[in-house]
């Protein structure tokens, strides 16, 4: 009988940290959507080989389950695991219920990302964190599929609508830190209404930014002009 995929993720967040990516993430953040899989980034560890073991570890603690590597997911262990996550970045978990997949650097991190993913993310009420938008939108760039692009402008509209009810009273310090990861029109013309001259400079430097390559709503706000 397969094993509930919570088993085995419940015995590695007792031992180590856990981000949720893929599709489980993004309905963390709030939009209804299937998913077929569990995604999930393990902490990189000292060496893929103390990585791999820490897997197998688990395996060893919810009997049934296999480790399976790319291509064709054949079965693994030992010196293979290790072998499969350094050429792939991942294994498959098999005997659950539902597939999951253990990343040590999802697409687009390196794994040395993991600790500054996981300082920003939210703990989930069974250990594992939830990241950011912005981290989980980065995770699903050039994929190609329709459905991640569906996903990050579920994931983009979230961070606008926190930039807007935000730049209008950041610091500089904040509005600094928050445009140097995250900057399009929208939030900008939230930054010009902030009282700080220095917000304002900052904003105004970007649209400038924007508008020379060619952005119509940027040179639309540098003009004076309403934007439908």
């Amino acid at each position: 009988m397969a094993i509930p995929v919570q088993r085995f993720v419940d015995e590695l967040t007792t031992r180590h940290r856990v981000i949720v990516v893929g599709g489980l993430a993004v309905i963390g953040h709030g939009l209804s959507r299937p998913t077929k899989d569990v995604d999930l980034w393990l902490e990189p560890m000292p060496s893929i080989r103390d990585w791999a073991e820490a897997i197998e570890e688990v395996c060893r603690s919810v009997p049934g389950t296999t480790i399976h590597r790319l291509p064709g997911w054949v079965k693994v262990s030992g010196r293979d695991v290790v072998d499969a996550v350094e050429e792939t970045g991942m294994v498959r978990i098999h005997g659950l219920r539902t597939p999951l997949d253990i990343f040590r650097a999802p697409n687009e991190f390196d794994a040395e990302f993991f600790d500054a993913v996981a300082t920003r993310a939210k703990r989930n009420d069974d250990g594992t964190l939830l990241p950011e938008p912005l981290d989980l939108i980065q995770t699903k760039f050039n994929t190609g599929r329709d459905q991640d692009a569906r996903d990050i402008g579920h994931l983009e509209g979230l961070v606008q609508s926190e930039y807007k009810e935000r730049l209008p009273t950041a610091t500089p310090e904040e509005a600094r830190e928050m445009l140097g990861r995250y900057c399009e029109w929208q939030v900008l013309k939230a930054a010009l209404t902030n009282p700080s001259a220095e917000v304002r400079d900052l904003a105004t430097g970007y649209l400038h930014e924007f508008a020379e390559a060619g952005d119509p709503f940027s040179q639309a706000i540098l003009a004076g002009r309403e934007i439908p």
